[in-house]
């Protein structure tokens, strides 16, 4: 009888401490996820079709409240950014894996992290959030954008881990017609390729977005024309091929290289 009633007494003693564990635990999970959705723009990104703040004017596509500019046109713009993109692809793959988020209040922008660009999430499904300003709303940026989601709808996350930064970039130019990324501009800039960016030296975030804006837009222009010369010659089945095999686990360059 002593040994039980001793055992019992260690099980009071460690019950307190069990429940205020539990207690720090609970209270600091709440904490992380409280600035997960409020102080990182992924996390905002995420919770916007909750937010007060939006509302859904279209399937999947946002507009914060009070929005001061024409909805209807940019539900237009963005209707012809999917015509212009199912040319390029087929059939599109990406809308239902794919928020889109039109806003013009500056403080609710500088919570999304981002004016005209496509986040990819992998969690808890993976899923894009694109993120586009007033300023922004044009057919070429939202085409620009929407090929990545479709790129990245189409990959898996680990082969979209795997892709180089110029590939993404250049295969999203294809359908973003502004004169300073066309071939005018390639030519001018590179002296008709006699000045060009090696491949290599833009695979990852930190190499193709590093410098001035100047610097960027090279590195744009390079990736275009170089994506662009692929898909010239290996047309859109190819690209699908290449989606394929990266799928697959082929590795990227030797599959491109073919």
């Amino acid at each position: 009888m002593k040994t039980k009633k001793k055992k019992i007494k260690k099980i009071m003693k460690i019950i307190p401490i069990i429940l205020i564990t539990v207690s720090i635990l609970v209270l600091l999970l709440t904490a992380c996820t409280v600035y997960y959705f409020e102080f990182t723009p992924e996390g905002y990104r995420m919770s916007v079709p909750y937010r007060s703040s939006f509302e859904e004017i279209s399937d999947n596509v946002f507009f914060n409240k009070n929005y001061s500019g024409d909805t209807k046109a940019v539900l237009q713009m963005i209707d012809n950014a999917k015509d212009r993109n199912e040319n390029f692809w087929g059939q599109l793959q990406f809308e239902d894996d794919t928020i889109i988020i039109i806003c013009d209040d500056n403080d609710l922008i500088s919570k999304l992290g981002g004016d005209h660009d496509t986040k990819t999430l992998f969690f808890p499904t993976k899923k894009n959030y694109m993120s586009i300003s007033n300023e922004y709303c044009d057919i070429d940026i939202f085409a620009h954008e929407m090929t990545h989601a479709e790129l990245h709808t189409r990959l898996t996350i680990n082969a979209l881990n795997n892709i180089p930064t110029w590939f993404d970039e250049g295969l999203a130019v294809q359908n973003d017609y502004r004169e300073q990324y066309g071939s005018d501009a390639w030519k001018e800039q590179t002296d008709n390729g006699k000045n060009v960016i090696a491949v290599e030296d833009m695979d990852t975030p930190s190499e193709f977005y590093a410098g001035s804006k100047e610097d960027r837009q090279f590195r744009y222009l390079n990736a275009k024309h170089e994506v662009g010369e692929w898909i010239a010659i290996h047309k859109q089945e190819g690209l699908l091929e290449l989606i394929d095999k990266l799928n697959k686990g082929d590795d990227f360059i030797s599959s491109y290289s073919k």
